[in-house]
């Protein structure tokens, strides 16, 4: 990732919001990376509300839905500008069994 070379209290986050999704029978594996380093490995079902330092620019983000082997991805690119924040929020969908291509993306 490109945070090491930055100072974390000034970096601008990167923020991935996924709520809990309502009732599922069993729980599915969710891995996310940010520029190819893991940030989340756990439920799927718990959701999740992460903050992640970066530096300017574009990232990529990367999600992985594992059910039983049956996996599902989605890759995101998220710009972040100097001095702000980005919400990369992800919308599930029960008719895909995945992630919504088109995230919802807000600066802050």
């Amino acid at each position: 990732m490109q945070f090491a070379h930055v100072d974390r209290g000034l970096a601008p986050n990167l923020r991935i919001a996924f709520p809990p999704p309502g009732f599922f029978l069993a729980d599915a594996r969710l891995v996310i990376t940010v520029d190819g380093a893991s940030v989340y490995d756990g439920s799927f079902k718990q959701g999740v509300d992460l903050l992640v330092p970066v530096a300017p620019g574009v990232h990529a983000v990367e999600t992985l839905i594992d059910v039983g082997g049956i996996t599902r991805r989605r890759h995101y690119s998220v710009t972040v500008s100097p001095g702000r924040g980005v919400t990369l929020a992800l919308a599930y969908s029960r008719f895909w069994g995945n992630f919504a291509s088109k995230p919802k993306l807000v600066e802050h």
